[in-house]
């Protein structure tokens, strides 16, 4: 049955965010060889850096990566001697994960390696990283409404969706629909001011 005009040979929206999934992760994969990482295992030891410490299902519920694939991640990162685990003050059938400081200065090696990168791949963006990041965050929250997960473990760095910048320190409630349209409509209007040379 097709839906919405499409067929098997067309893409969709799913078959580009496949194909932009394993670029991505091609790309990762290549600049953190010499760190002796994935790109997969970049983004646990960022969560872990930025989050941690942390128990494993919650690791789960903000990825949606299976508990099994996340148990073979800490098995790989305990092996290096990158984790550190410590009772469950809340849960005593879990336990809590943290990175070693060798695991930071890894994360921050990697970090380095990836920023020396990212230029690049911005400069390739016609809409600019921001757009690009705000169409992440929109489709980041349409996916997490569909999965039992969690809400994005960094709210506000996506994009429009998730939360707003804080004011006086309080975090700011996620703009309204009426809201994402006013600031989309004035960014569209910026971007036309911008465009008009100027005598």
């Amino acid at each position: 049955m097709q839906r919405n005009g499409s067929t098997c040979r067309e893409s969709t929206l799913l078959l580009d965010v496949w194909l932009v999934t394993h670029l991505t992760g091609r790309l990762l994969d290549d600049a953190l060889r010499p760190l002796g990482i994935t790109g997969d295992e970049f983004g646990l030891y960022s969560l872990l850096h930025g989050r941690g410490p942390v128990a494993p299902t919650q690791i789960s519920r903000w990825t949606g990566m299976a508990p099994t694939t996340v148990s073979g991640m800490i098995r790989r990162l305990a092996a290096r001697g990158h984790l550190t685990r410590r009772p469950h003050p809340g849960d005593a059938r879990s336990h809590l994960l943290e990175l070693t400081p060798a695991a930071r200065q890894v994360t921050e090696e990697a970090a380095q390696v990836l920023a020396r990168l990212l230029p690049r791949i911005e400069d390739g963006l016609p809409s600019g990283a921001g757009a690009v990041r705000a169409g992440l965050g929109a489709l980041d929250s349409a996916l997490r409404d569909l999965l039992p997960v969690d809400r994005h473990p960094f709210p506000g760095t996506t994009g429009p969706g998730e939360a707003g910048p804080e004011v006086a320190g309080e975090p700011a409630a996620p703009l309204t629909p009426d809201q994402q349209r006013e600031v989309h409509a004035y960014a569209r209007w910026l971007r036309v001011r911008d465009a008009v040379p100027r005598a």
